[in-house]
């Protein structure tokens, strides 16, 4: 009985190698790709205006500050400026209005432009860049009357 399950095993074992080596293949090949395209986004940071506060009539406000976040694709160049009548006009008082300058420096030496010449220029990460936008207002130009003055900003991104 032994020689018979033996006899059986080894044929089926032969057959079975015979269709494994008779079977055929066939093949294909296909690609696999991404197009990454340039791609930027800009926000205000935590939606924070530029707020200088509530200030006695003639006298000098701090020089206030808020940020913008910029994500642009890695090695993207960009350029941000900032378009606004660069005064605040109020609702309440007719002809009146306090001009006001916008700077990408805590020193106050580079003016943010409002026209791509004169904007904000750098090159994107991938990540998040924190951008801060610096306001100033001359002692001068708060001796006016009491109310409410303000203006609209509107970040252009270029890239």
């Amino acid at each position: 009985m032994k020689l018979y399950y033996s006899a059986f095993f080894v044929c089926t074992l032969a057959a079975a190698s015979v269709y494994i080596y008779a079977a055929q293949q066939d093949s294909t090949s296909f690609n696999v790709s991404i197009t990454i395209k340039e791609m930027c986004n800009v926000t205000t940071g935590n939606g924070t205006d530029l707020d200088f506060g509530t200030v006695s009539r003639a006298s000098n406000p701090n020089m206030k500050s808020t940020h913008l976040a910029v994500t642009c694709t890695q090695g993207t160049p960009y350029n941000i400026a900032l378009q606004s009548q660069r005064k605040m006009t109020s609702t309440e008082v007719n002809n009146v209005s306090i001009p006001y300058n916008l700077y990408q420096d805590a020193n106050r030496t580079t003016l943010w432009g409002a026209e791509v010449q004169n904007a904000y220029r750098n090159i994107g990460t991938g990540r998040t860049q924190t951008l801060p936008v610096w306001g100033t207002i001359n002692h001068s130009d708060t001796d006016v009357p009491a109310g409410v003055y303000s203006d609209k900003v509107t970040a252009v991104i270029t890239y």
